[in-house]
């Protein structure tokens, strides 16, 4: 209590000069700017960012994809030398051990990577190896990584705009009067919902592990965030409504997706798994969000001076391009064999074996009791997308009703939860989840989104 107070004391008194005002300013309205400012072109909405990933993408095209087997090789390779020979510049170096010092499942992860790498880059003859190297599976993952990859390669560098010089901050305290109601989240995390819902969900979860790393998010925040939040951009919301051949009611299909969103997540929250998740910090770390203005403080004013005080502890140009290779060069060589991995057998599976379709059958009696029409032929797009987005959009393309394909391609959206690129970087982040909590987490949003989808869409008369 007494910290508190004298960090009050602190904010109340600190003398500010034109330089800290100014070391606020310009980086933050460029992080708004390039984060948050939605840019509409040839009919699509997308953030600056969004653009300078695309810009990055057909540079890094040429090269991208040998850039990222050699990566896993190294990566998978090094992981299985350290365990039998203990190297010692590993030992030593927190960096270096928190990437390469794993455990028995990250072990069998990393040399699943090096089996599949190899599988892909030869292309070897057999039925099995078929099912690896093909377009709908292994290949598929190569193209989700090389987009995850590049997404990270600028939003490294770029996240400190918003996270180091005060802007979040400000949102928090202002935005916390609807936040932490709602959502049961700190205000400062509207920079990363929203961030989510327009630029997309791989720039959302980047955003959601820096800020549990430095322990502004507690455990539960991060894991409501990055699994409730971390949605697909809007673009690619356009892009499964048309495939679905309903993208004439886009309107109506996103604002149901966004209201059902919503209510999913104030219900979700409150409730087990993720009610029980622990307010503890990375490695323990003292919780440094304080959004709360003294009595008798006018909020706005306190959370600007609060905001400005912070961008003096921001660091330089140098500084932010160290610290961006360095976030950089870890999420890549961790991630890159989970990545791999998990989305090659998740996308295995669903193409090749009928697991999806048979867990899917209780979900047709579900879709029956809501009167959703084709309801068994609909049952296995409401369970194929925890393998990936887009695939339930291929499944339910073939049914007949209209309005059963809109109900369907509003769900693959707010489900939000798929193992071939969210799921995967989730797994293999420093974010305490694992699969179990997503399936259970992806059944439960499935569970309570499709009564309300049906709701809305008979509210709306859709079709």
């Amino acid at each position: 209590m007494e910290k508190v107070i004298m960090q009050e004391e602190k904010i109340g008194e600190e003398k500010l000069k034109s330089k800290d005002y100014l070391k606020f300013l310009i980086p933050s309205v460029i992080g708004v700017f390039l984060f948050l400012f939605p840019i509409i072109k040839d009919g699509a909405v997308n953030i600056p960012l969004g653009y300078l990933i695309d810009f990055f993408k057909n540079l890094f095209k040429p090269f991208g994809m040998n850039v990222i087997y050699g990566v896993v090789l190294l990566s998978s390779f090094v992981t299985l030398g350290h365990k039998l020979f203990k190297f010692k510049v590993i030992k030593e170096s927190k960096f270096w051990s928190g990437i390469f010092e794993v455990g028995i499942i990250g072990l069998i992860i990393r040399t699943l990577a090096i089996g599949f790498t190899i599988v892909l880059v030869l292309q070897p003859e057999g039925t099995l190896f078929e099912m690896v190297a093909n377009g709908n599976t292994g290949f598929l993952a190569m193209d989700l990584m090389f987009t995850i990859f590049v997404t990270f390669f600028i939003t490294c560098y770029a996240i400190p705009l918003i996270s180091d010089y005060g802007i979040m901050d400000l949102t928090g305290t202002i935005f916390r009067g609807f936040t932490y109601p709602l959502f049961r989240l700190p205000g400062r995390s509207t920079v990363d919902l929203v961030t989510s819902w327009i630029g997309g969900n791989s720039t959302g979860i980047l955003i959601t592990i820096r800020q549990y790393v430095s322990a502004h998010y507690n455990a539960r925040e991060a894991v409501v965030i990055s699994t409730m939040f971390s949605a697909v951009s809007l673009p690619f919301c356009l892009v499964i409504a048309n495939t679905l051949g309903v993208g004439e009611k886009f309107m109506i299909f996103y604002g149901i997706l966004v209201l059902v969103g919503i209510i999913s997540t104030v219900i979700m929250v409150r409730i087990p798994p993720l009610s029980t998740f622990d307010d503890s910090t990375y490695n323990g770390q003292p919780y440094q969000t304080d959004e709360i203005a003294p009595k008798g403080i006018n909020k706005y004013a306190w959370a600007f001076r609060k905001s400005v005080i912070q961008a003096r502890s921001g660091g330089s140009v140098k500084d932010v391009l160290i610290g961006g290779t360095k976030s950089y060069i870890d999420l890549f060589l961790s991630l890159a064999p989970t990545i791999l991995t998990i989305a090659v057998v998740s996308l295995v599976l669903s193409e090749y074996t009928p697991i999806f379709r048979w867990i899917s059958y209780p979900m047709g009696y579900y879709l029956q009791l809501l009167g959703v029409a084709e309801a068994f032929e609909a049952a296995p797009a409401t369970i194929i997308g925890f393998a990936d987005m887009f695939l339930p959009a291929i499944v339910a393309s073939s049914i007949v009703s209209a309005k059963t394909r809109f109900i369907i391609g509003i769900l693959s959206l707010v489900q939000i939860i798929y193992l071939s690129e969210m799921g995967a970087v989730l797994v293999g982040s420093k974010i305490p989840v694992n699969i179990k909590h997503l399936a259970v987490l992806f059944l439960q949003k499935t569970i309570i989104a499709l009564p309300l989808i049906v709701l809305f869409t008979n509210i709306f008369s859709v079709y």
